[in-house]
């Protein structure tokens, strides 16, 4: 028990001392990593891999994908707002041939759905 709080610990600790205004520092990470591997503690691996879902988890808020059915074009306006809004890094846009009309936005854990079928899926939910 008392090695699982050391852990946890340690690993927040770490996650703090990589950021930069609340961003990853990849610099940061990889002069973590290395100390952390040159110090060879207890149970490095379970330290590692909850460290790498830390990062993971705040490496998705830093990014909001945007997905559609055609390549979207003249979205600069769009952007702006949406980084503006969100304090995320990036906008990236990927075509699902899956989405028949609308789009479907993702940052972090956040999902806003305006597709064809999420619309149909609420419409038959609903009556």
């Amino acid at each position: 028990m008392k090695s699982r709080k050391k852990i946890k610990i340690l690993v927040k600790s770490m996650f703090k001392n990589s950021l930069s205004n609340g961003q990853v520092d990849s610099k940061k990470v990889q002069d973590i990593i290395r100390e952390i591997i040159s110090k060879k503690p207890a149970n490095l691996v379970k330290i590692l891999k909850s460290y790498k879902r830390l990062l993971s988890s705040a490496l998705t808020k830093e990014e909001i994908v945007v997905e559609s059915a055609e390549k979207i074009t003249g979205s600069g306006q769009f952007e702006e707002k949406l980084l503006k809004q969100t304090g995320a890094k990036q906008v990236s846009y990927k075509t699902n041939p899956k989405i028949i009309f609308g789009a479907k936005i993702t940052h972090g854990d956040w999902i806003w759905d305006a597709t064809l079928q999420a619309k149909l899926e609420r419409l038959t939910i609903n009556n």
